[in-house]
Order: C-alpha cells, then structure tokens, then sequence
C-alpha cells in the first residue's frame, strides 16, 4: 500500500476561498500576528519595569493585557494557518513587520508608561480597523478582527482610566 500525500493548501484552506484571496489574507494576518506580539511584549516590559504609586495595580494590569494580547496573537496565527498560510511569528519577523514604533525601554514613571501604551494600543486599532475593512469580503477573519478590536479598546480605555486627570501629550 502506497501513502498519499495530499498539498498542504488543500486541506487547509477552506472550500469556499480563492486561493489569491487567502494569500491577502495571510498577509494581512502576518501584519497583525506582528504587531500584537509586539504589543504582548511591550506590556511584559512595562509590567516589569513600572515604578509609580500606582506599582501594584498597574504591575498585574499590564501582566493582564500581556496575556490577553497573546490570546490574540494566537487568534491571529491559527487563522493564517487555517487559511492555508504559514504564521510568521519569529522575533525577526516581528521586528521587521510590527506597525509600531520602538518601545522606550529604559522608561519606568507610570505615567509616561500609560501614555506611551495608550498610544501604542491606538496604533493598533488603526492597524486592527484597516485589516476588518479588507477583510471584509470573507466574514471569518474579518469576526477574528472584530473580536480583537473589542478586546484591544478595551484595554485603551482602562489605560486611559489611569490617566484621568494628567494631560495626554498625544502630540509626544
């Protein structure tokens, strides 16, 4: 009995999808998978490194939304999968592919922490509001988008909870 093999886009990606169409889709998702795991670190290294009086709070806040954030990265990555892409999540891939800007990694006042995610997560939800729309055409994804978005503004508004009553800086 002789085994066959069968293309690794055929089972993966679904019937009703152009194989072009995944391969935008796939792209698309790699941008995300990116971006978030940026994200995902960048809240560890505020976790850690976060000095204020608002320490305690904001240590085990940050260490939340790192977790959440690689809940997402997840998403995102078995999504590209299951459209019959590769995920693209090494460090290399991520550097070279993340939307945002570099971290401050020597910063640690509370405040300056706050605002620079808060900036960060909105870049993200750019990021996030481009990609619903251009997957729009494949209900799936764009649901993947959606339910990250809703998790992602979340976390900007408990962000900006923080920094009620301190001027925003957003043109920092």
């Amino acid at each position: 009995m002789t085994l066959q093999y069968t293309d690794v886009r055929t089972i993966t990606t679904p019937p009703y999808l152009d194989w072009d169409q995944g391969r935008e889709l796939v792209f698309g998702l790699n941008k995300a998978l990116a971006t978030l795991t940026d994200l995902a670190v960048t809240y560890k290294q505020a976790h850690w490194n976060v000095l204020g009086p608002g320490f305690a709070q904001l240590h085990l806040l940050f260490d939340q939304f790192a977790d959440e954030t690689r809940i997402y990265v997840d998403t995102v990555a078995e999504r590209a999968v299951s459209l019959g892409g590769v995920a693209h999540g090494t460090l290399e891939n991520v550097a070279e592919h993340t939307a945002l800007a570099p971290f401050p990694a020597e910063e640690r006042d509370q405040v300056q922490l706050l605002r620079e995610l808060s900036r960060r997560v909105e870049r993200v939800l750019d990021e996030l509001r481009d990609a619903i729309e251009a997957s729009g055409e494949e209900p799936v994804t764009e649901d993947v988008y959606i339910e990250i978005a809703r998790g992602i503004e979340k976390q900007r508004w408990m962000l900006l909870a923080h920094l009620s009553g301190q001027p925003l800086n957003r043109g920092d």
